[in-house]
């Protein structure tokens, strides 16, 4: 009985977990917004690329 009342009153696993859920809760969010970055970035990219070539003297 006193191994149950024991392991039922033993809070340190619960800290564990807690800080595991708020660790994927960081990298959650941390990976959403360098998605999200990566994607403005290209477009970016792009748009600067379509500009210089657009206003580039051509060759032919």
């Amino acid at each position: 009985m006193r191994v149950v009342r024991r392991f039922f009153s033993d809070k340190t696993g619960a800290t564990v977990i807690e800080y595991g859920l708020i660790a994927a809760l960081m990298s959650a969010a941390i990976i959403s917004g360098v998605g999200a970055f990566g994607g403005s970035l290209a477009n970016t990219f792009n748009l600067l690329s379509n500009t210089v070539q657009n206003s580039s003297p051509n060759q032919n």
